[in-house]
């Protein structure tokens, strides 16, 4: 293997793309400053590593291997790449097998616009040299593979090419993500334009990373462009069902997300038809877990999951999502499933855990098609988009008593806070995250229920600009009460002006107070998150 000083700073510091290798999720990827061209200065070697003494007299080059591997996870490619430079050992232990298991290849596009017209751009997905180098010698490690293109697809440059061809004939990749383009959206105008700044012409290289799996045990397709014809050598599903040796694939999801709390997408993107969703699912027969988007289910996928001849279903996560038909696109509704086909599953995957991601404001009457009491739901997540009111979580804690461990509510929401307590009182939770308006006597009944129900609580959390410290009724906060009772004082006030005029001493010490009873009840520190 050629030396590591090759690789040059300049190299390491620069580039259209990066490549990051980690171990799990210790690392952030360090991609901003080889995107913005930033040039690092080398670190000087002032002393060989024998040297580096601690304060406890232990020479640094005296631990064990394992425990200097352990270290450099930590690092990003381009630190560990300085500290090759230091010393031998170093340079030695910049090619150990176990940096490079997982690795994070994102592509950008570049292109050139000759003129004002953007369907005349000449674009790109390129990659720098020095990355394609690094792919090149240490590819036949990689293990765990994310692939990304958030631009729209386009040729790839030679380096590209070159790094796909080998990944193509070199990798035995054990778990695989590709999140090509940005999700493709039904309407027709978007459509056209999208397809306009699309080219897929070298589609077939990252295809290939499908048909020439053989070790593949986890897939995760995040978004794939539906612009194109269907052919053999651009379909992604066909290379699916063509993999004999796909049959072994535990975990598939199919065009969920990376779910962050404010994460927008497209409300009606392309997606897998059920039809095609049941025909990937019938084909891998070993799936333990399975997490797709709403449109993509049905009774029969349902049922499918549930045969004998299939490896129970451990895991299944699906994104709610709902948009209304337009005059550009149909829109997508939250499907029917029978409770027969979902107590077929319960009884075939006795330990199955559902986990529902609510998107955007699904109607109540959809959204009850999925709250049926014979799903197994362990968590729900209402993103920050969704919509929460004190008749869903009447129902969480009403059909789900024994199965709910998880209620995240992360969106804005008013006069809940009976609900809650009721929730918190029926179910065994280990999360309850909460950012609609809520009392602090209210919190401080909770953190009293937890105790009193000897609940570990691993997550509590409320947002602070969240927490209403008057002695206003929790009923004061949707706005049309204008005139309220106090029941300490017995006197009546306007609720918008005492509101306003909110002592913010009081507040500090009130907030404090229930920092001090909540710490107590869940026995560790504990206060309120931020608001930003």
């Amino acid at each position: 293997m050629e030396s590591v000083k090759h690789l040059s700073d300049s190299n390491i510091a620069t580039g259209a793309s990066y490549l990051d290798t980690t171990i799990g999720t210790k690392h952030e990827t360090d991609g901003e400053d080889q995107r913005n061209g930033n040039n690092l200065q080398s670190a000087p070697l002032e002393q060989n590593c024998e040297e580096a003494v601690s304060s406890s007299g232990l020479v640094l080059t005296h631990l064990p291997e394992v425990v200097l591997v352990t270290v450099m996870e930590y690092l990003s490619l381009k630190e560990r790449y300085y500290l090759s430079l230091t010393c031998r050992l170093f340079h030695d232990l910049f090619s150990h097998p176990r940096l490079w298991q997982v690795a994070h290849i994102s592509l950008l596009t570049h292109g050139e616009r000759p003129s004002r017209n953007p369907y005349r751009w000449k674009l790109s997905a390129v990659m720098h040299h020095t990355m394609a180098t690094i792919v090149q010698k240490f590819s036949h490690l990689f293990q765990h593979l994310s692939l990304e293109l958030q631009d729209y697809v386009q040729p790839f440059d030679p380096n590209c090419r070159m790094l796909l061809q080998h990944l193509n004939t070199e990798c035995r990749l054990e778990s695989l993500s590709i999140k090509l383009g940005p999700l493709t959206s039904s309407d027709r105008t978007i459509g056209e334009v999208s397809a306009e700044l699309s080219n897929y012409k070298d589609l077939p290289l990252v295809v290939g990373l499908i048909k020439n799996a053989t070790r593949l045990k986890r897939f995760s397709l995040v978004s794939w462009p539906f612009h194109d014809k269907r052919n053999d050598d651009k379909d992604i599903f066909e290379a699916v069902l063509a993999n004999e040796k796909l049959h072994h694939l535990s975990t598939f999801k199919l065009f969920f997300p990376e779910l962050k709390n404010n994460q927008w997408t497209d409300r009606i993107p392309n997606l897998p038809s059920p039809a095609l969703t049941l025909e990937l699912v019938s084909h891998l027969k070993c799936l333990s877990h399975l997490a797709l988007r709403s449109p993509m289910l049905s009774d029969q996928l349902i049922l499918e999951l549930s045969y004998k001849n299939r490896t129970p279903l451990a895991s299944l996560q699906v994104l709610i999502m709902y948009a209304r038909d337009s005059v550009m696109a149909e829109g997508y509704k939250v499907p029917s499933i029978s409770a027969t086909s979902w107590n077929s599953l319960r009884k075939s995957s006795p330990k199955l855990s559902v986990e529902y991601f609510v998107f955007n404001r699904v109607p109540p009457e959809y959204l009850g098609l999925m709250l049926q009491p014979e799903v197994r739901l362990s968590s729900i997540n209402i993103l920050t988009f969704g919509r929460c009111d004190a008749e869903l979580v009447n129902i969480l804690a009403e059909r789900y008593t024994k199965t709910l461990r998880q209620f995240m509510s992360r969106c804005d929401s008013l006069s809940c806070d009976e609900a809650l307590l009721k929730l918190v009182r029926s179910c065994d939770l280990s999360h309850l995250v909460y950012h609609g308006d809520v009392s602090y006597k209210t919190v401080e009944k909770i953190a009293t229920a937890v105790k009193d129900a000897g609940q570990e609580m691993q997550c509590f959390d409320f947002k602070e600009k969240n927490i209403k410290t008057d002695n206003s009724s929790p009923e004061e906060s949707n706005g049309d009460i204008v005139v309220a009772r106090d029941d300490e004082n017995e006197e009546y006030y306007l609720a918008a002006l005492r509101s306003w005029h909110e002592n913010e001493d009081e507040r500090s010490k009130r907030l404090d107070a229930l920092s001090e009873h909540v710490s107590q009840c869940l026995g560790y520190h504990w206060w309120p998150s931020d608001s930003k």
